[in-house]
């Protein structure tokens, strides 16, 4: 076995050791969500204004932390049970930085530097927002890859994601389906809800697992050529530095509780570079690209993987400026 092939296969077992069990966990918490919760019931009590639903979904990764392993299957989950889009992505997109796990990590990684904590969630707050309030106005089921087909089965015609519903819209699930059938499809409504609870978690991590290890498998192809040397010629211009090290963050697919670690090992780039590491890793990268495509609708998906890469860099950039 040679030493490259080596470091390919201890690398993809390493990635998709660490990252199972955060994928595991937001199985569980969908399929929690689909047994236990009514389907209009997270759509009743949520508040209906988009600014205070963005700042839910901002904040409710304190309450309910997942990893960006994770989040995409309880976000899909959620969208399927009405939940309005600026409270479910911007929860998707900021819950793996806004959370406790994560803060704790990146204050030890950065030697108790405060200020990039603080930094840090700022500007994912930012991203998450934007992106969620871009989306406020689509009928949330309509963002997923099935979505035309959920709302066909459900009566609901079949507008695209780009079209804006008028008022409310009911929550959509699979109201025609046959009474043995679950209502995300899966064919699990059989048994007691326990029963159901285990055979969706398995489903949904069996879904999302391949993906998962298809990103860890790209990661490792990039480590056996790693192309370390070109980023040490970046250094000297700031905002090639930041552009280096989010392509690096993408490329690498370190899990949010870990990347500030990586980040911080860089210390010869500028401050605000390392930042950027920290700030796009966790809302887009090799693996989370792929989750995206499978479980969004492509412009939805295309959505998800640009804006937030633009908006990280204008904000870096910008960051710097300020900071000269």
């Amino acid at each position: 076995m040679t030493q490259d092939f080596q470091i390919f296969i201890s690398t993809v077992i390493a990635i998709f050791l660490e990252a199972s069990p955060f994928l595991m966990l937001g199985s569980l918490l969908s399929a929690i969500f689909e047994i236990y919760v009514p389907a209009d019931f997270l759509a009743r009590v949520l508040p209906k204004g988009r600014i205070p639903g963005t700042l839910l979904g901002l904040s409710a990764g304190m309450l309910l932390p997942t990893c960006e392993c994770g989040v995409v299957a309880v976000v899909r989950r959620l969208l399927r049970k009405g939940v309005p889009a600026h409270a479910a992505l911007t929860y998707m997109l900021a819950a793996p930085v806004i959370n406790p796990l994560v803060l704790a990590s990146t204050y030890l990684a950065f030697r108790g530097d405060m200020g990039m904590v603080l930094t840090r969630v700022a500007l994912v707050a930012v991203c998450a927002s934007a992106i969620g309030l871009m989306l406020s106005g689509v009928d949330p089921v309509l963002l997923l890859r099935e979505g035309k087909l959920l709302k066909g089965l459900a009566g609901g015609g079949s507008r695209g994601p780009g079209d804006v519903q008028g008022g409310a819209s009911a929550p959509v699930f699979l109201e025609m389906a046959p009474a043995s059938a679950c209502g995300c499809g899966c064919d699990s409504a059989g048994g007691s809800r326990l029963t159901r609870v285990f055979m969706h978690t398995a489903s949904e991590f069996l879904e999302m697992g391949k993906y998962l290890l298809l990103g860890a498998c790209a990661v490792g192809l990039f480590n056996v050529l790693p192309p370390y040397d070109f980023l040490y010629l970046l250094m000297d211009s700031t905002h090639l530095a930041i552009a280096g090290m989010m392509v690096l963050a993408i490329l690498l697919s370190v899990c949010s509780e870990a990347d500030a670690f990586v980040a911080a090992s860089f210390t010869s780039f500028p401050r605000v570079s390392q930042l950027s590491f920290v700030v796009i890793g966790p809302m887009v990268d090799l693996k989370l690209i792929l989750m995206y495509g499978a479980v969004f609708h492509r412009r939805v998906a295309l959505l998800l993987v640009v804006a937030p890469t633009l908006l990280t860099y204008l904000l870096c950039n910008a960051l710097a400026t300020v900071m000269k």
